[in-house]
């Protein structure tokens, strides 16, 4: 039974001497509070799910269940997420298979890199994030205006650098924006997020290629956003929303139902 080891580690954690509500464990009996199941899509128990700044992480906990890896598991989330450069020539040596979020800022302190810091909690499995400061930043933007720019897997992708046109100051803005770039229409199936795909519940399209063969995925990945963009991808967009309405009336229903039976 997980129970116990939850709580267990719930204890642990609260031992480990991190700041009041800076980690908080929580768990929901789903049989009662069914809302709150359809809500967060859970199928199935147990199901572990990681929430950061009032929002859930795209990717499911699917390690060891024990204290130690909980508790282990909990700390990483804690470490910053975004690398430091200290020169534009650093950024030369990035990972080419890899999407990166780069931020040129003048300071840390600025409201700014509150805001980057913030997503790339909430996504630092989906990109690499990175930022630089002052002299290491300070060719690539005006003074007092920090930008962010979005570098894309150039091993396989065609995807030219963006820079990001909206506030910085919007957590919401930022967040949806980075998501965009960082969840691209085509992912990769690997062993560890082979679950989590299927779980989606949507059909596949796999391309099936050799490992040194990215000029097969580059053409795919284009010929996939080019039928998936314009019309097409606002009518899933309109079917979404629907859908989303849809499921907001249930739970609303499925609560008022509760209500009236106590």
């Amino acid at each position: 039974m997980l129970m116990p080891i939850f709580d267990d580690a719930a204890d642990e954690v609260d031992k480990s001497g991190y700041d009041r509500g800076k980690v908080v464990m929580g768990k929901v009996d789903c049989d009662k509070e069914g809302a709150v199941a359809t809500r967060f899509h859970i199928t199935k128990y147990p199901t572990l799910k990681l929430f950061r700044n009032g929002l859930p992480a795209k990717k499911e906990y699917r390690g060891q269940r024990s204290v130690e890896a909980f508790a282990e598991f909990i700390k990483k989330q804690l470490t910053d997420s975004i690398q430091i450069f200290g020169s534009l020539k650093e950024l030369q040596d990035l990972s080419d298979d890899k999407r990166h979020i780069i931020a040129y800022m003048d300071r840390r302190d600025q409201p700014e890199y509150d805001t980057v810091r913030k997503v790339a909690a909430s996504l630092k499995d989906e990109c690499q994030f990175h930022a630089g400061f002052g002299d290491a930043s300070q060719q690539m933007h005006p003074p007092g205006t920090p930008i962010l720019v979005f570098r894309a897997d150039k091993k396989t992708s065609t995807e030219p650098e963006e820079t990001y046109t909206g506030s910085l100051t919007s957590f919401e803005q930022v967040y949806s924006w980075v998501t965009e770039k960082c969840i691209p229409l085509v992912r990769e199936i690997t062993f560890e997020n082979a679950e989590e795909l299927t779980e989606e519940g949507l059909p596949f399209l796999i391309l099936f290629h050799h490992p040194s063969d990215t000029e097969s995925v580059k053409r795919f990945k284009e010929i996939v956003k080019m039928e998936l963009e314009g019309e097409k991808w606002e009518q899933r967009l309109v079917d979404f929303l629907k859908r989303e309405k849809w499921r907001q009336e249930i739970e609303r229903r499925e609560v008022e139902i509760k209500r009236q039976e106590r």
